[in-house]
């Protein structure tokens, strides 16, 4: 496989690993300040989503690194 085809699979993991990952960290940070009755006072519950939606970001980057690279690698059948 070649260095461009390994190149573009890394970065389309990175992109659509950091979009799931975002979309899945905003949902569980909204299901969190609606179970915890998370404080609005000054925006405490914004801020929580916000941490939530960054930790399923990089959480996702890895995950979609990961699964580029199991797929760009040479099969050995």
């Amino acid at each position: 496989m070649s260095l461009a085809r390994r190149l573009a699979f890394a970065v389309l993991g990175l992109t659509l690993g950091s979009a799931g990952g975002g979309v899945a960290g905003l949902l569980a940070g909204l299901a969190y300040t609606e179970i915890a009755a998370t404080s609005g006072f000054e925006g405490y519950s914004g801020f929580v989503v916000a941490f939530w939606m960054l930790g399923g970001v990089v959480i996702g980057m890895i995950a979609g690194l990961v699964v580029a690279y199991r797929m760009a690698s040479p099969r050995n059948h």
